[in-house]
């Protein structure tokens, strides 16, 4: 008989601790000496009895798990009433947090054993020992190149292996371990007082994940945001340095080093000393295009030419700044650079219009090929429509028409274009590229017969009406084909063999053929069995306009 005084001593520890880790609900005494509760184990619960005597003695029991022993279950209950001599729980109702068996378990663990194991599942899990080593690890306060190379290459090892790529799931886990392990690295070059050492070793830093950008294909952009917002967190902790003449020491350095290297300088230099300038203040900006302004004046006497990756970024920098009208002879336009040549003729616009036209005249000229024309034609129809004569507008609307196909625009062309032959020759190709889009790109239909309708021909609009041509489009010209010749287009009208139509359009059609032919012409017209898609269909909606079915 178990005593509940002495229930500590009669149990292992193992047991003891496990009994322990059980939730106790609704303990209550529901008569003298005879004591229930609910006992929650992980998601089961059991409902628990438990008798006592005046001693405190445990003479009977119960428990809904259906052990006949002195179950863990009844043990948790007079564990608890040893402990809570009043019989009442303060624990909140509901249940208490799960405890896993692998929690269990440890609890019959010594440390070596532990250990062992540990060592054994690292040898199997490198990414699980770099967790380990991330959390438990001694924690350095500064860091050399070298340590900083050893801790980015055993934190991609431990992920990637050998491997050469990465799947988007273990790109994830590795951007989850490098972003806690350098952690410490990061605060250490935050917090360093010698800035241009903490540049030199963000760098460093920089440099070696891209050399495993290099090496290793990542699945997706998640490698790239990491190291963007790397380099984001640390200019913007560069640019906040209140000590201005020091600021100004460190953008002069690192400009320079750019500006008048005779060698190429790494990825990670170049976009630090661009983010550099692109998250500064205004005034900082306003630096650092000083000293480019200076060095570009230099190279102005000595012939220097930058490559035009390069000079496209300057140029940004000098434009914002307002130095581009003052170094405009060094932002030549180049063969073949769109992009950089765009930006340069987005600042003549502000200065000398005609000198941007002319440039892209000259480019448009010498492309060879004319899908690269589209950005100079949208610039100099800017152009002439604030200052150019109609003549000039309509030339380049027709250079644009296929990326607008406005009929608007079609208008204009016609009534404006100074070259007659020219019109002529666009206007056959135009209209035959349009026909001959009807099945593919329906919508060209509404342009095509906008253009006829422009031009009066109805005649036409009748020789070119299919299968093809929607329903709608021939609703809204449906008045002026009857009135052209009413037999042809009632034949046009019959003869599709196709009808992809809304309900609507159909119901509009049938509408206007009955009220303008009479009942035998419809009959002789769609009585007869077609077998075409929807043909008979619209045969049966248009006899019943008419009262024949």
């Amino acid at each position: 008989m178990y005593n509940l005084s002495d229930l500590q001593n009669q149990f292992s520890k193992q047991k003891i601790n496990k009994a322990k880790k059980f939730s106790i609900r609704e303990f209550e005494e529901i008569e003298k000496n005879r004591f229930v509760c609910f006992i929650d184990e992980e998601t089961v619960s059991y409902d628990v009895g438990l008798v006592l005597n005046p001693e405190s003695e445990i003479t009977g029991y119960s428990c809904e798990c259906g052990s006949k022993d002195f179950c863990l279950h009844v043990l948790a209950i007079g564990l608890f009433m040893a402990e809570n001599k009043t019989g009442k729980t303060n624990s909140p109702k509901g249940t208490k947090k799960k405890i896993s068996e692998a929690e269990l378990a440890m609890e019959d663990l010594n440390s070596e054993e532990l250990k062992t194991w540990l060592l054994e599942f690292f040898k199997k899990n490198k990414d699980a020992e770099m967790q380990f080593m991330l959390s438990f690890g001694q924690k350095k306060k500064d860091f050399s190149e070298a340590e900083i190379s050893e801790l980015i290459k055993n934190t991609v090892a431990s992920v990637a292996g050998k491997r050469k790529s990465l799947t988007a799931p273990e790109v994830k886990k590795l951007v989850d371990l490098l972003t806690k392990a350098i952690e410490p690295v990061e605060q250490y070059l935050l917090q360093n007082p010698d800035k241009k050492e903490s540049i030199k070793k963000y760098l460093w830093l920089s440099d070696e994940i891209s050399n495993y950008k290099i090496k290793i294909l990542f699945s997706g952009v998640r490698m790239d945001n990491f190291q963007k917002k790397l380099k984001e967190r640390f200019v913007a902790h560069m640019n906040t340095i209140k000590d201005i003449d020091l600021w100004k020491e460190l953008a002069a350095e690192n400009w320079y080093t750019f500006l008048r290297c005779n060698d190429s300088v790494s990825f990670a230099f170049y976009n630090f000393i661009k983010e550099l300038y692109y998250s500064g203040s205004p005034e900082q900006k306003m630096y650092i295009a000083g000293l480019v302004r200076g060095e570009i004046k230099i190279w102005e006497k000595t012939g220097f030419e930058l490559r035009t990756s390069a000079k496209e970024n300057l140029l940004e920098i000098i434009a914002e700044n307002g130095f581009f009208t003052e170094l405009q002879s060094y932002f030549q336009i180049e063969k073949y650079q769109n992009s950089y040549n765009l930006k340069v003729i987005g600042e003549l616009l502000k200065t000398d219009r005609k000198q941007a036209e002319k440039v892209c005249k000259m480019i448009i000229d010498s492309n060879s090929n004319e899908r690269y024309d589209p950005p100079y034609y949208a610039i100099l129809e800017k152009i002439y429509l604030e200052e150019g004569s109609p003549a000039d507008l309509a030339h380049i609307k027709r250079k644009r028409f296929w990326e607008t196909l406005s009929l608007e625009d079609y208008i204009f062309i016609a009534e404006n274009e100074a070259d007659a032959e020219e019109f002529k020759k666009f206007r056959s190709r135009m209209l035959g590229l349009l026909k001959n889009s009807f099945f593919s790109y329906p919508q060209t239909s509404d342009l095509y017969f906008g253009i006829l309708d422009y031009e009066k021909d109805y005649k036409k609009m009748l020789d070119v009406m299919d299968s093809n041509t929607p329903t709608s489009v021939i609703n809204l010209y449906a008045e002026k084909l009857y009135l052209t010749n009413k037999n042809k287009f009632l034949m046009a009208v019959r003869s599709r063999n196709e009808w992809n139509s809304t309900e609507d359009d159909e119901e509009v059609l049938a509408d206007f053929l009955a009220s303008k032919y009479d009942a035998g012409q419809l009959e002789d017209s769609f009585a007869k069995k077609y077998y075409g898609f929807g043909s008979h269909r619209f045969s049966k909606k248009v006899l019943k306009k008419a009262g024949l079915s």
